[in-house]
């Protein structure tokens, strides 16, 4: 349980408060507080649109670019313990 109720707003957009009791106190908090109301609006449209979106498979020529790319860096030596 946190000790400060505006750390929780994007906790609540995401559900993510398992605790009853600190999820009623986070929303009694809610109901008189204007930044946290306006944070967990942002928080909400911002999951909406994550919710949204779509994983796309990159062409099948950068993983041959990545590897090819690869080969040319330098790798360093393990650091030895002191």
């Amino acid at each position: 349980m946190t000790d400060d109720p505006h750390a929780l707003a994007g906790a609540y957009a995401l559900d993510a408060i398992d605790d009853a009791e600190e999820r009623r106190l986070f929303e009694a908090h809610l109901a008189g507080c204007e930044t946290c109301a306006t944070e967990l609006g942002e928080f909400l449209a911002t999951t909406a649109r994550l919710g949204m979106a779509v994983a796309e498979a990159p062409p099948p020529q950068v993983r041959d670019r990545v590897l090819a790319d690869i080969r040319n860096v330098r790798q360093l030596p393990p650091e030895l313990p002191r």
